[in-house]
């Protein structure tokens, strides 16, 4: 049985998750407003 190697040994380039980050930030952020907004809220009723 033969093995199949690549013809070069260079890494597999990975996608880069530059934007995927920001929008997990971003996403993280306004639930952190959010639940501030909420807490506040109930502490002054």
């Amino acid at each position: 049985m033969q093995s199949v190697r690549p013809d070069n040994s260079d890494p597999i380039p990975l996608p880069q998750p530059q934007r995927g980050v920001g929008t997990i930030m971003i996403r993280f952020v306004g639930l952190l407003a959010a639940a501030t907004v909420v807490m506040v809220l109930i502490w002054n009723r």
